[in-house]
């Protein structure tokens, strides 16, 4: 399994449009390899907010094909929101997982 991360920092009080912005996207879930996302929100820091982006594939392949793909190019068309301060990407190969299946 590989997993990609992307953690972003926003302007405090804007975790709502943040969240609205993600709850609107979609597309990702018909890809070939796809297998979650999850939307997570940091305990709120003093002068800002995190939020990361978990997405989980079946191999890097699946991730990287993804990344060419036209659902890719339409959940990120447009101009970024204004309240978004940076991000940071993470690509890991899971090694271990566990659930409760």
């Amino acid at each position: 399994m590989y997993a990609v991360t992307n953690r972003i920092k926003i302007e405090k009080g804007h975790g709502g449009e943040m969240e609205e912005v993600f709850g609107k996207r979609g597309g990702v879930e018909k890809e070939p390899g796809f297998k979650s996302f999850e939307l997570w929100k940091l305990d709120e820091e003093d002068d800002h907010e995190v939020y990361l982006v978990v997405t989980r594939w079946e191999s890097k392949n699946d991730f990287q094909n993804w990344t060419k793909s036209d659902s890719f190019k339409q959940s990120h068309a447009g101009p970024r929101p204004t309240f978004i301060l940076g991000g940071e990407l993470g690509n890991y190969e899971v090694k271990i997982s566990s659930d409760k299946s």
